[in-house]
């Protein structure tokens, strides 16, 4: 079993994502039931097994309710009571609150753990995108759970559906059977239509932050009892664009690579020798001839121009926000007067173009040669 699956939160208290974390929280604490959610968000950001959270939630048989006592009334205090029945959350006022998480101790919660639960039903719109899948499904929700309290329906990749099958969809998004709580995931939110996004509870999966990111693979090097220090992490953290699942397998590759050292680590993803701010000094003389040969010279040292091209883009964002007068301490004196406004500008927009061409090109260097040509010889 890859990591990724291996340590997918099965709580949540145990997801990664603390915003989702807290909004799981408060809305499932609500007598009020949605019965549709959008998850929406980029890949690797925990959608899928959120879904599979929210149906442990419906179904879970040991769920119990906690009571605030008056006693419970300041902040330190609630903490303990929550956490003591495995709820991280602070609550206001001294009310009613139900404890929501599964106790994946139960058959459903391990029937749903191990994708064997039938009353949770996962389609994955990009193979099952036709008006017939869709269709079935309608006909099928209108049976009673088999053997929990809810029929949990989880449509990954659901802007993929046809026009026909989202119109077919729409009807039980508008009248679904009271056992039916649909979940759907997707990375692309803006295809679907309004009258289906309006449907539903949204929830955002924003690109997860280096902390968050962090958290997650701490999980795992426990578990695996792995010995990983904090500048391995962080390099594994900035590397994985804000996804759980590309950091967790990079540290998967890092170990059966033997490359628990950051050295090692960078050779592997090609980081290594490649600095956006060192080459951007390059660039700021406008020497065609030496830019290029930098090129070259990584290309030999088997150099990730993706990364590299990340690496400039952050350095010229950190340098526009200097240049009014945001964290003008971290940036190199010399790079800062190296560059005016509207440089800066241009070269963002210039190797925004280039780290999307990159992505298909014939020859990985040739979108940064182009790009080096245009700002050297001034061609805009």
């Amino acid at each position: 079993m890859t990591l990724y699956r291996k340590y997918r939160p099965q709580k949540i208290s145990e997801l990664d994502n603390t915003e989702i974390r807290d909004r799981f929280l408060r809305v499932f604490s609500s007598p009020f039931l949605p019965h549709a959610l959008l998850f929406a968000g980029p890949k690797g950001t925990g959608k899928t097994s959120a879904a599979r959270i929210v149906a442990k939630v419906l179904n879970c048989e040991k769920k119990k309710d906690v009571i605030l006592s008056p006693a419970a009334r300041d902040e330190e205090s609630r903490k303990k009571v929550l956490n003591t029945h495995g709820i991280l959350h602070s609550v206001q006022d001294d009310k009613k609150f139900v404890n929501i998480e599964p106790c994946n101790s139960c058959e459903p919660c391990q029937a749903i753990t191990e994708g064997r639960f039938l009353d949770v039903l996962e389609l994955d719109a990009a193979s099952n995108r036709g008006i017939e899948e869709i269709r079935d499904l309608r006909e099928k929700i209108k049976l009673l759970p088999v053997g929990g309290k809810y029929k949990v329906y989880i449509i990954d990749e659901v802007h993929m559906l046809t026009n026909e099958a989202f119109n077919a969809l729409l009807k039980t998004l508008e009248e679904p059977p009271l056992h039916a709580v649909f979940v759907l995931a997707t990375t692309e939110a803006e295809k679907l239509p309004e009258t289906i996004v309006s449907r539903c509870i949204r929830f955002n999966f924003r690109k997860a932050t280096v902390d968050e990111v962090l958290h997650c693979l701490h999980r795992v090097v426990e578990g695996e009892k792995i010995k990983a220090n904090d500048d391995l992490l962080k390099l594994i953290s900035s590397s994985s664009d804000g996804s759980f699942r590309d950091a967790t397998k990079i540290l998967e590759q890092a170990i059966l690579e033997d490359a628990l050292e950051v050295v090692k680590l960078e050779k592997i993803l090609g980081k290594l020798h490649v600095s956006g701010e060192k080459f951007l000094e390059i660039l700021s003389s406008k020497n065609t001839k030496n830019s290029l040969s930098e090129i070259c010279a990584m290309r030999e040292r088997g150099a990730n121009f993706r990364f590299l091209v990340e690496e400039i883009l952050h350095t010229l964002h950190d340098l526009l926000m200097a240049k009014y007068g945001l964290g003008k301490d971290k940036i190199n004196p010399r790079l800062f007067d190296a560059f005016s406004v509207e440089e800066i500008d241009f070269l963002i927009r210039l190797f925004s173009r280039v780290y999307i061409e990159l992505k298909n090109a014939a020859i990985i260097e040739l979108p940064l040669e182009v790009a080096v040509v245009e700002w050297c010889e001034g061609k805009k």
